[in-house]
């Protein structure tokens, strides 16, 4: 019997990978489908400092990385040294990302801002005490003015 080649595959499926490494933080799972059907998953898997892990705990756990988890010829090939003639040839591979760490954008903060200072301003154009006051407070009071008006 001799080794499948990921070129024998007669449904070639198109792997479905992120183009960048997720930001540490994230919580993915990788799927990785067999050219004889069959398939196989990592389960839940979290980006820590150390790579990839399935096991967060105190004890030592096997951490991987972004490039191993993602090349799937490097997978076959690594296959086939431990197994001389396997069979086992990956043919796809899909990330699902399940959670992803908060992102802190610049542009974020400064539309944010303007967004606040907006707020404000128009609290105190329209009568509204500002001091001490929520940005969700003031936007209630604001809506509800312009309800008002509306209804005038």
């Amino acid at each position: 019997m001799r080794a499948m080649s990921t070129e024998a595959a007669t449904q070639p499926i198109l792997p479905s990978i992120p183009e960048t490494e997720p930001p540490i933080g994230t919580v993915a799972s990788f799927h990785y489908r067999f050219a004889s059907g069959g398939g196989t998953s990592t389960g839940i898997m979290l980006h820590t400092a150390a790579g990839w892990t399935s096991s967060a705990g105190n004890i030592p756990y096997d951490t991987f990385s972004w490039a191993y988890l993602t090349d799937i010829e490097a997978m076959n090939a690594a296959t086939q040294q431990r197994t001389p003639g396997s069979t086992a040839v990956r043919t796809a591979l899909e990330v699902r990302i399940h959670a992803t760490p908060p992102q802190d954008h610049v542009g974020d903060r400064a539309r944010l801002v303007k967004l606040q200072h907006a707020v404000y301003g128009a609290a105190e154009r329209l009568g509204i005490q500002t001091e001490g006051a929520s940005h969700t407070e003031l936007v209630t009071a604001i809506e509800n003015l312009a309800f008002i008006a509306r209804r005038a």
